[in-house]
């Protein structure tokens, strides 16, 4: 039986039970089958599980059903376990090797600063249902990123 400490912890928070919250995993030596058991059992947007590298914590965000590429309010709560546990010391900047390559989080002032990656925006034609799905009929513009649509409109009251 493996024993991991986990965590939850209300990202974007300044009160208990508000929030967008995150558990927060150090789970050692296992599979990624015991990941994804663990993220179904939480069962909340993301499950966080950190690892020692180097100068950096290996980490992994999990869906209760999938692994994703980033998440910044999982992210947000690792880096306070890290401070809040003292496997971090104060002050020291929380870096994290991740499938979107290197992420770091400050404290500042009671505050996380986090920098996450830049991506660059592609014009293209908006995929089928996307403008529906705005309530809109048209475009000016339809902009990609690697996770994200940009739909510029004609006006603020579109």
């Amino acid at each position: 039986m493996t024993h991991a400490p986990i965590y939850v912890v209300d990202a974007f928070a300044d009160a208990p039970f508000t929030g967008n919250p995150a558990a927060v995993c150090f789970p050692g030596a296992v599979d990624d089958a015991w990941l994804a058991r663990v993220a179904a059992e939480m069962n909340l947007s993301e499950t966080a599980f950190l690892w020692p590298e180097a100068d950096a914590w290996r980490l992994r965000w999990l869906t209760p059903a999938v692994e994703v590429d980033l998440c910044g309010h999982a992210t947000l709560a690792s880096a306070h376990v890290l401070w809040e546990s003292g496997r971090l010391p104060p002050g020291a900047p929380a870096r994290f090797e991740t499938r979107s390559g290197r992420l770091t989080a400050r404290e500042e002032g009671g505050a996380i600063t986090l920098d996450l990656p830049a991506t660059r925006l592609e014009a293209g034609d908006a995929p089928a249902g996307l403008l529906d799905a705005l309530g809109v009929d048209a475009a000016v513009e339809v902009l990609r990123a690697r996770w994200d649509w940009l739909v510029v409109l004609e006006d603020a009251d579109a």
